[in-house]
């Protein structure tokens, strides 16, 4: 190991040096905070022996700011001053062991020992993490668009950022939960859960109590305890999915979890401590519920502290390619069947076509054209007739590009024809809410 020695006693560093060099380790010597501190950060030292008593000041007030400087580095303090207490309180600061003087050369064995040991540990948790983000770089699918690949840096960027919460934005169907997993998988949090809810799926009551937990008799049927997803996501990544489908009351009680940092079961009194990572989503303009009235501000402003925005199918049709493959491969394995990749007839229609779904419509059509097949390939005539007529639609140079709300609405009523009108299938097919679809058919003038 490569270990540095901060202390002022002179006669102690060169019998220290001399003892850890002869068992094989570098030596280097600081006799100063400052010194210290330069050489900690400069040299890469596996190891730091720091006197709690210095020229210059109090190691244990250097504990901080080495645990930020160089957080690999193990330390191991040393006090003189025949007491324990001081040792023990730099422990609580992220010291991993102690040594008292004069120092006992074998306990600095023992010392060492368990520091190596812990380094090990320390090491095979690192690779166990690392291992698990490539593994799922090799399952999740990165595409090639420009956007795309933009946006991929920014979730590399932000996952490191644990603390912070993050606003995912975009369209109905984009993709916005797998970004999510994406930022937690590639997290310090990878190893602790990732906890998800859509918002809109559960009325207030149910979903404060599935939110907080409760206590036993916080309500008619609350028998005994149970733990609400703050604390089942405790350590990890809590997921909000369309966030903006919240009610005035529970947004307030969200503000006040974010603000204060700890929640309360329903009916409890204990103030529980909260360690989570809050990642959100939503296809509504947040900024207009807020100027209507049904989204609170200082709730949008804690929550969007890092936005993201993941680009609709229709945007970059390369995608569509990329993915229809993707989804091709993943169907076939599901449903046991062997079907060859689509030829470039078929892939000319699934590029013309707008998909107001985005890449969730892409993956239910692709699952029933591989369901549906007769033979060992798909052609042309097997696609549904709205993709087979996209070309023939006029062009976005003759009628524009089709708005948001207008891919949105021929979504909506494609949906409404698959299911014959069956409001349940119709808003499971299309990922949301009975509420939210019956808000955009009165909306769009469906009903």
């Amino acid at each position: 190991m490569r270990i540095l020695i901060i202390d002022d006693e002179e006669s102690l560093v060169k019998i220290l040096s001399k003892f850890l060099q002869q068992s094989g380790h570098e030596v280097f010597p600081a006799h100063t905070l400052a010194d210290g501190l330069e050489k900690a950060t400069a040299l890469k030292v596996d190891l730091i022996f720091l006197d709690l008593h210095l020229p210059d000041g109090l190691g244990i007030e250097m504990l901080p700011k080495l645990n930020e400087t160089v957080p690999t580095s193990s330390v191991v303090v040393i006090t003189g001053d025949g007491s324990v207490d001081s040792a023990v309180v730099a422990m609580k600061l992220g010291a991993e062991d102690y040594l008292e003087k004069p120092v006992d050369l074998e306990k600095l064995k023992i010392v060492l020992k368990r520091t190596e040991e812990k380094r090990g540990l320390r090491r095979e948790v690192a690779d166990l993490k690392r291992q698990r983000k490539e593994l799922y770089r090799k399952d999740y699918l990165f595409l090639a668009d420009p956007e795309m690949q933009k946006l991929y840096d920014e979730v590399e960027q932000v996952a490191g950022q644990d603390k912070v919460t993050v606003m995912i934005l975009g369209e109905t169907g984009t993709g916005k939960e797998h970004v999510a997993r994406l930022i937690h998988a590639l997290s310090p949090r990878s190893s602790k859960p990732f906890v998800e809810l859509h918002c809109g799926s559960l009325p207030e009551s149910i979903l404060e109590s599935e939110l907080f937990g409760y206590e036993p008799g916080a309500f008619t049927d609350a028998k005994r305890q149970k733990a609400g997803l703050f604390e089942e996501a405790q350590g990890g990544t809590l997921f909000l999915d369309e966030i903006g489908e919240l009610t005035a009351s529970v947004q307030m009680k969200l503000l006040k979890v974010l603000e204060q940092k700890t929640f309360r079961r329903l009916g409890g009194n204990r103030e529980i401590p909260l360690d989570v990572r809050i990642v959100t989503a939503t296809h509504r303009n947040l900024e207009k519920e807020i100027q209507e009235g049904r989204f609170r501000a200082d709730l949008y402003y804690r929550l969007n502290v890092i936005p993201l925005t993941i680009p609709a199918l229709r945007q970059r049709p390369d995608d569509v390619v990329q993915l229809a493959n993707f989804f091709l491969q993943e169907s076939c394995r599901a449903f046991n069947k062997k079907l060859s990749l689509f030829s470039d007839d078929v892939l000319t229609l699934l590029r013309a076509y707008s998909w107001p779904g985005n890449v969730r419509e892409l993956k239910h059509v692709i699952e029933r054209l591989v369901v549906t097949a007769k033979g060992n390939s798909l052609s042309a005539k097997d696609l549904p007739k709205e993709i087979r007529e996209a070309q023939k639609q006029p062009s976005a140079g003759e009628k524009g590009v089709m708005s948001r709300d207008e891919a949105e609405k021929k979504n909506i009523q494609r949906a409404l024809m698959e299911t014959q009108g069956n409001k349940t299938n119709t808003s499971k097919l299309l990922g949301i809410t009975r509420k939210t679809l019956f808000n955009k058919m009165k909306k769009f003038n469906l009903e």
